[in-house]
């Protein structure tokens, strides 16, 4: 993979996708707050008055189909994953001067998402049949695969609902 993360400006991706989510929250009235840099639980803390939210901010630039995860020494994807208040933002970052793409998931979907689809490529052959490595530690939400099912997630609105339990 070629691109702005290969010429060391993933830190730049990252902290731009995070800004324009603050941003978002911002011009909505959203109290929005950014955690100290790798904070382990959340990049954003957001409330409206009435409900505070966590955000985990992940961005991919428009090189990439997807945005990536590592598992943790634990086995999670995500640190303290709550059942409520626990949101993913991928932002899909567009080039200079056109607009960003946002999708504003609950974590617990988005863990379920990168838990199954890495089971099932487990289980499918590789390359000339050759099987795929359980110990790999990359979690990959694929556009190609998950965009069409990502779409149902451009309502910040989402942030403000109760989940089920």
């Amino acid at each position: 993979m070629g691109g702005r993360i290969k010429r060391g400006e993933g830190t730049l991706i990252g902290d731009a996708g995070e800004f324009a989510v603050m941003s978002e929250l911002l011009k909505q009235g959203i109290m929005a707050a950014l955690a100290p840099r790798n904070a382990p639980w959340f990049d954003i803390l957001a409330t409206n008055g009435q409900r505070t939210v966590r955000i985990r901010v992940k961005t991919k630039s428009v090189e990439y189909d997807g945005w990536q995860w590592n598992v943790r020494k634990d086995g999670a994807i995500f640190s303290n994953l709550s059942a409520d208040g626990d949101f993913v933002v991928a932002v899909d970052l567009a080039g200079v001067g056109q607009p960003n793409r946002y999708f504003i998931m609950p974590t617990r979907t988005v863990d379920r998402w990168l838990k199954d689809d890495f089971a099932h490529w487990v289980k499918e052959p590789g390359v000339r049949g050759k099987p795929h490595d359980p110990s790999n530690k990359r979690r990959i939400l694929w556009w190609r695969k998950f965009g069409e099912r990502m779409t149902a997630y451009r309502d910040w609105g989402i942030l403000w609902k109760e989940e089920p339990a």
